[in-house]
């Protein structure tokens, strides 16, 4: 059993209280969207570089060596990433020492130094990337997202700031926060698991349950009053992921989201209540068995034919509403070869599995949703 928190975690309630706390000056590059530029820190002194300028969507091979290229032009002591998963996860790569395309980059083995002080501050509440040391990119010509653990990935510091989320779009809050839920659902169920990241993980899933719960009583203007709690869970979730790979929805997902472009996400939500239905089915009196208690003690108890995952399923639908699968474009005959696709490019994360996934399996899911 292994356990560690790598970065340094601090919360601010502003970015001017984070700003004026580390001495934030030309020295550093701030790496941003240019909206949040805009709406949080126009007049920082720090150097600037924007996503939006190479990607209009979530983060491609290519996309990252353009950036990449950029930034080793460019001198500074610290870089300051400050945006949703992509942006982080693009910044781990560009604060590492090194020439190599990102197609190197990714290469079993190879692991560069880092070159630059790294801080990782989020936007949304849902990757935890922040606390990780993976990133994950699409790579159009293989036809999937790839992950990869960079050991100097880890930031040094990761800010919190209850600021960031007040402008945040409810379909970017909505997707995002559900995929924290899913990391801390699948981590929790991982076989690597341990009692730390199960802590975690179950504080996660109760808080973001719970904040749910609020919206549908009261609606989305609870969001800001209840943002410490959803930066709070998708950090801790993100501490866990950092610890456990997640599994199968993640696996499933990742092909999904790069074959139909759609958000990583929605991608994790649309997958999460199917494939955890199939493990309860297959093994109910496991691990999993906690997780329907929880859901049972927030959600309220299951109506009779009815399972807590049926009842997880119609809460996300009224905080995260998704289509058919046939609605992203996804065909009824794609199911056998998208189910190959993912065994074969996302062994990572199925050895993750609450129990293990057949073919058989993945091809149902995909029936299921469509």
């Amino acid at each position: 059993m292994q356990f560690a928190i790598r970065p340094k975690i601090h919360g601010y309630d502003t970015f001017a209280a984070f700003e004026q706390a580390n001495a934030v000056g030309p020295r550093d590059l701030i790496f941003t969207q240019r909206i949040l530029h805009e709406t949080f820190f126009a007049q920082t002194q720090a150097q600037t570089l924007f996503y939006d300028d190479f990607c209009g969507g979530e983060p491609t091979d290519t996309a990252v060596d353009a950036m990449l290229i950029e930034v080793r032009s460019r001198d500074f002591d610290r870089l300051i990433a400050i945006g949703g998963g992509s942006i982080l996860d693009c910044a781990k790569v560009l604060a590492l020492d090194s020439n190599d395309t990102v197609a190197s980059l990714f290469a079993s083995g190879v692991q560069p130094e880092r070159k630059v002080e790294l801080i990782l501050s989020p936007t949304t509440c849902g990757t935890g990337s922040e606390v990780t040391c993976v990133s994950v990119f699409d790579f159009p010509e293989i036809g999937s997202k790839i992950g990869k653990g960079f050991d100097a990935g880890f930031a040094d510091h990761a800010v919190l700031i209850d600021e960031l989320l007040s402008k945040i779009p409810y379909q970017i809050f909505a997707t995002s926060s559900a995929d924290a839920l899913v990391h801390a659902l699948e981590i929790y169920l991982a076989p690597k698991a341990n009692a730390y990241t199960d802590v975690f993980c179950l504080a996660a899933t109760r808080s973001l349950l719970q904040g749910y719960m609020r919206i549908v009583e009261f609606g989305p203007s609870v969001i800001q009053e209840d943002a410490k709690a959803y930066l709070a869970a998708s950090n801790m979730a993100g501490i866990a992921l950092a610890n456990v790979l997640a599994g199968g929805v993640h696996a499933i997902a990742m092909h999904f989201g790069s074959e139909h472009h759609v958000p990583h996400g929605e991608a994790t939500r649309l997958f999460l209540p199917s494939v955890f239905k199939t493990y309860y089915e297959k093994v109910p009196t496991g691990k999993i068995a906690n997780i329907a208690q929880l859901i049972e003690e927030v959600l309220g108890p299951c109506r009779p034919g009815r399972t807590p995952f049926d009842v997880l399923d119609a809460l996300l639908a009224k905080v995260v509403p998704t289509q058919r699968l046939s609605g992203y474009g996804m065909d009824a005959s794609d199911a056998d070869r998208y189910a190959d696709k993912v065994i074969e490019t996302q062994q990572r994360l199925l050895v993750n599995n609450y129990t293990p996934l057949s073919k058989a399996d993945i091809v149902q899911v995909y029936n299921q949703l469509m």
